[in-house]
């Protein structure tokens, strides 16, 4: 089928090149690929990697083989009549193709066909992408030390894999000494930290390092210096955690996402999807395009990087998670299984925080403004807290684990900066260490993380952990 996917640079160039085997393909196919390439100013290299490898391998299939791969495609598109379409524009055709394919009863048929399709090649592009030489990566997990953590329970997920290893935690008083030992960042210099270690490393850009957080300690340390904080949630987090929202020049590249420097962003993008909603909408997909074409964006100084595809991830994280517009903790899980799966970040570290306790179902429905009688003060949970972010730390490894970029390759820390104990699991080798480690400082582990990323060691730090980085 001819579409006219109206694409631009290095996408036009791409599909031009490879226009007679996207030709071939069935059409959902086809059409899937060029709504990916539409997309292409705001994919993250990685994504542009794949799709580029996508089409490259494709090309290189013999027609007959091509046939067969896609022909449970093809025959459930016949079933539902789809070549009758004659959309040419690529995302409309989806729309209609999904709603006659629901009409048959033909979506779950086609779907299976579709994972079939990328399940044959799929690994035959991972191989290409990620060679077994491909850079070492690191995913840091910590709890926030508001977190009423229970130590008996405390990653119980975990029980059989990685190992176990105490913590001394001599002259580290409070989070914010925790948090400056651990990644090697001085009271006054902080761009000496790991984080600042990677801009001065030309293989790294500002999408391989990655900081999502609840609240804004992992912001303040490498980005700001505290000052006084303005406005009641501001101060009221402030309390908590020191510092404030106030924005400063960042001394470190990086991509950083704040559920809390977030908040204003978060309040639009509300007001203006409740505006939609009140004016009516004709349907799920109409809506979704609607906050699909909005251009808000965050206030300067809320994103350390604010290019535009950081811009757009960030809208699509609010809009496409489950509760991500109204819990912290949500919004640092899905912000992170999504860079793990776009971005492919190097460095991911996650720092999740005490939520506030849920509230009826009344006062949290999406996009409205809830009736006085609804109105429920804000109070911490801490205890809550922590059955969340276990259960969503562990969510965020199983996704880097089903990614070929992070199999065999990453260093997984887990770290609650109230007790004297960490985890770590190498993905190459998951289960516990033979004998019981010697007890760590925190330098050590700053120590580690430098290794295990091939980077200079921070000013200060201890020595890497040998059964982790041999």
């Amino acid at each position: 089928m001819q579409f006219d996917a109206r694409l631009g640079g290095e996408a036009a160039a791409l599909a031009r090149d490879h226009a007679e085997v996207l030709r071939r393909l069935p059409a959902t196919v086809h059409a899937f690929i060029l709504v990916e390439m539409q997309k292409w100013p705001t994919l993250f290299p990685a994504e542009q990697r794949y799709q580029r490898a996508l089409v490259e391998h494709l090309s290189g299939v013999p027609s007959a083989d091509l046939v067969q791969l896609s022909a449970g495609i093809a025959k459930v598109e016949g079933e539902a009549a789809l070549s009758r379409i004659a959309e040419r524009d690529p995302a409309r055709f989806q729309d209609l193709a999904q709603a006659a394919l629901r009409k048959q009863s033909l979506v779950a048929a086609w779907r299976r066909e579709v994972d079939l399709f990328f399940q044959q090649i799929d690994p035959l592009l991972e191989s290409r992408l990620f060679p077994p030489d491909s850079p070492r990566r690191l995913v840091v997990q910590l709890y926030s030390g508001d977190i009423a953590v229970q130590p008996e329970k405390l990653w119980s997920r975990f029980r059989t894999r990685g190992t176990r290893i105490p913590l001394t935690l001599d002259g580290v008083k409070n989070r914010d000494g925790f948090l400056r030992a651990l990644f090697g960042a001085g009271s006054e210099d902080r761009s000496g930290s790991l984080f600042g270690r990677l801009q001065d490393d030309a293989a790294f850009a500002a999408t391989d390092a990655w900081i999502v957080e609840s609240h804004r300690a992992l912001h303040d340390l490498v980005l700001q210096t505290p000052t006084e904080p303005q406005g009641p949630l501001a101060r009221r987090s402030a309390q908590r955690e020191g510092g404030s929202l106030e924005p400063r020049a960042p001394t470190v590249s990086l991509t950083g996402l704040s559920y809390e420097r977030l908040l204003p962003y978060r309040d639009v993008l509300m007001r203006a999807l409740f505006s939609k909603v009140q004016t009516g909408v004709e349907s799920p997909q109409a809506f979704a395009a609607y906050a699909r074409s909005l251009t808000l964006a965050p206030e300067p100084g809320a994103l350390p990087n604010p290019d535009a595809i950081v811009q757009a991830f960030v809208r699509d994280v609010l809009l496409t998670g489950n509760g991500t517009l109204f819990v912290n903790n949500t919004f640092v899980e899905w912000a992170a299984v999504q860079a793990l799966r776009r971005a492919q970040p190097r460095l991911l570290v996650t720092r999740y925080g005490v939520r506030d306790k849920l509230k009826p179902f009344s006062s949290l429905l999406l996009f409205s403004q809830p009736r006085t009688s609804d109105q429920i003060p804000l109070i911490e949970d801490p205890v809550g807290s922590f059955i969340d972010v276990e259960q969503l730390s562990y969510y965020v490894w199983v996704q880097a684990e089903k990614s070929a970029a992070y199999r065999g390759k990453t260093l997984y820390l887990f770290l609650a900066e109230s007790q004297d104990e960490l985890l770590a699991i190498r993905s190459d080798t998951p289960g516990p260490a033979g004998s019981p480690p010697a007890a760590a400082s925190l330098a050590d582990v700053c120590a580690t993380m430098a290794r295990w990323l091939g980077l200079p060691t921070p000013e200060g730090s201890g020595r890497p952990i040998a059964p982790l980085v041999g």
